[in-house]
């Protein structure tokens, strides 16, 4: 693999003036407001009851409405294949509502239907397909999709940052908006981070293969916004390994070494700030980082998230034991709706919370398989693609931020639980996408590799 300074081929996504008009614009804010759904941005807000309403809902039904109507004409209209991407996607979805439904028939006794109805959030899953479509009618293309991605960054972080300089989370306590942790200093906003988590990684690698100042200030913008303000290990931990892997894969060592020792000098620098104005922000990042080891000794830290894991822990054994053959089909999910709820028989339980062990407790570890299955499409689709399509700035991004996501929902379940399904399927039907164009060169997709490198 070519490294470092020879990855000097020009971006093949086309974001020519000419095709800069209000038409498009129009159609990257409303793939923004699709992201906004995707991401779950509005969830965790003040206004989620709202959202849910009149946005999260009607796009679930979109979402669904959309997917009947497209196998209906695809199967009895048009009598077409479909693409081992919607196969997947398909086979999920049909194996996570069945498992659903007869798992906790069979170990809880809870009606089949309840089980199934208690998985609906699985649904989203199928705003993958909605977006590839999108893609492959032409509604959209691939810079429209790279242009909302990043509007949706920059747009989100003044409105963020003037919520946290403004408003005292403390006073939403008790609601989605914020999560409260004495160790973190009390309450903070639970904003998603999924989009500046997307413009760390695309400026990172923007700064690393033009070596232009501006993308290195961005890059390390969100990312400190990422590290200091939100303060989500997992998230931060899988950034630096993303990053740390596009280091051995595309740089030379010297480049390695100079891009590293700069980093550093950042992270001291910003240490250094923080030590001289805001030491209680320092000790906190410091404290939240020394827990990760205790908790993975098991020991308890006087952290209510982090012993809430190992609790979790012992419960998501205790069914293994339990449940014979449990670990394999999983243990499934109480319905809210059927006696106590989940609470009544498992206590304060999340299978979310425990991360990988917690997919494994809920949908065994056939569940986790055939859910990777996504991940190893984005494998052999990679490996297949043509070597100028893997240089590309927007290509490179998407694939290493499912990268970030395979990486962080080791603990955190990722694409098993919500937001995660729908986040997963869609970057992997935009990085499907892209070999799409590549077998299908006779719908001729807008395609352009003379755009100049700015």
């Amino acid at each position: 693999m070519q490294q470092g300074l020879e990855l000097t081929q020009p971006p093949i996504l086309m974001t020519d003036a000419l095709h800069n008009t209000w038409r498009r614009r129009l159609k990257v804010f409303l793939i923004y407001l699709l992201f906004i759904n995707v991401f779950g941005t509005l969830i965790k807000s003040p206004i989620s009851l709202i959202y849910l309403v009149f946005g999260g809902y009607p796009m679930l039904f979109v979402y669904v409405t959309f997917t009947g109507v497209y196998l209906i004409d695809k199967v009895f209209v048009k009598k077409a294949g479909f693409t081992i991407y919607e196969l997947i996607i398909l086979t999920l979805l049909t194996y996570i509502m069945l498992q659903a439904g007869f798992v906790t028939n069979f170990y809880f006794g809870q009606p089949v239907f309840l089980g199934i109805s208690a998985e609906k959030s699985w649904l989203a899953i199928l705003s993958g397909i909605f977006v590839f479509y999108l893609l492959k009618s032409k509604s959209i293309d691939l810079t429209i999709v790279r242009d909302a991605l990043l509007f949706g960054a920059w747009f989100n972080l003044p409105w963020y940052l003037l919520m946290i300089v403004g408003l005292n989370p403390n006073q939403f306590a008790g609601t989605l908006f914020v999560y409260c942790n004495s160790i973190k200093g009390g309450c903070q906003f639970e904003f998603d981070i999924f989009g500046f988590a997307f413009a760390t990684i695309y400026y990172f690698i923007r700064y690393v293969r033009t070596s232009h100042i501006k993308y290195a200030i961005f890059f390390m913008g969100f990312f400190a916004y990422i590290f200091f303000i939100n303060q989500k290990r997992g998230t931060s931990l899988a950034l630096l390994g993303t990053v740390g892997l596009y280091f051995l894969l595309y740089l030379s060592w010297e480049k390695i070494v100079y891009y590293t020792t700069s980093f550093i000098l950042f992270v001291s620098a910003a240490l250094g700030g923080l030590w001289l104005l805001r030491p209680d922000i320092l000790e906190r990042v410091t404290l939240i980082y020394t827990n990760i080891i205790l908790v993975l000794q098991g020991e308890e830290t006087g952290e209510a998230s982090a012993d809430a894991r190992i609790r979790s822990s012992a419960i998501a054994f205790k069914y293994f034991n339990k449940h014979e053959f449990s670990w394999f089909f999983g243990n499934g999910k109480i319905n809210n709706d059927w006696l106590g709820g989940p609470t009544a028989e498992l206590g304060h339980f999340y299978a979310s919370d425990i991360g990988i062990l917690g997919v494994i407790y809920q949908f065994g570890a056939l569940g986790l398989i055939i859910g990777l299955s996504q991940y190893w499409l984005v494998y052999r689709t990679h490996r297949r693609l043509h070597a100028e399509i893997k240089k590309d700035y927007f290509y490179q991004s998407i694939l290493f931020f499912i990268i970030f996501f395979i990486v962080r929902g080791i603990p955190t379940g990722g694409s098993f639980f919500d937001p995660g399904i729908a986040i997963a399927a869609v970057f992997v039907a935009i990085h499907y996408f892209f070999y799409y164009i590549q077998i299908h060169p006779e719908r001729q997709y807008r395609w352009a590799n003379k755009q100049v490198i700015n």
